[in-house]
């Protein structure tokens, strides 16, 4: 046996099998660059659950896709309930969800206030609407249970304020979340 052939003959499988295993390198690399996308999207949607203003909403009160934003109540010494401030509106026709409320984050001088609630009623609260329950947005992780609305419906929130008698001139902020799911 000759030695050169031997060697040569080893060298060119080595060779062989580095080629091969750069292709492979350079094949899965590819594949991972296609996997590991940034990036982001939106999807829009005319059915589930959706934010509405009601009547008693503050002025500079908006909806900008999911989120209600700037929702700004600047009150005195008086209780102030705004009884018609926000509407979930279920947009299902055949469909009831589930749903709870949470506050998200919640900072300030809450000890301004007896009571700073969201209270959801499943009607007009001024009309034949009876209370759900309520979310106390002075304490950040408080939930409400959860609550079914039926299909098509219109529920309100009222937003109850009960400053003490002599409240400090400090803002207060409040982050709540609406969370739902399809019933099954």
């Amino acid at each position: 046996m000759d030695v050169r052939k031997i060697r040569s003959s080893k060298a060119l499988k080595l060779l062989g099998l580095l080629i091969s295993s750069l292709f492979i390198a350079t094949v899965s690399a590819q594949v991972y660059n296609y996997m590991y996308i940034q990036g982001s999207g939106v999807a829009s949607t005319t059915t589930g659950l959706k934010w509405e203003l009601g009547l008693d909403a503050p002025g500079s009160a908006a909806i900008d896709g999911y989120t209600v934003t700037n929702l700004n109540f600047s009150i005195g010494a008086t209780p102030a309930n705004r009884s018609d401030c926000l509407r979930i509106v279920n947009q299902d026709a055949g469909e009831s969800h589930i749903f709870n409320l949470r506050t998200m984050n919640s900072w300030g001088n809450y000890t301004n206030f007896q009571e700073f609630n969201m209270v959801v009623f499943d009607g007009d609260p001024e009309g034949a609407g009876v209370q759900q329950d309520v979310l106390d947005l002075s304490t950040q992780g408080a939930t409400t249970s959860d609550m079914t609305i039926p299909s098509s419906a219109t529920w309100y929130i009222l937003v109850e304020i009960v400053p003490i008698s002599n409240p400090l001139n400090q803002q207060v902020f409040f982050e709540v979340e609406l969370m739902y799911e399809s019933s099954a």
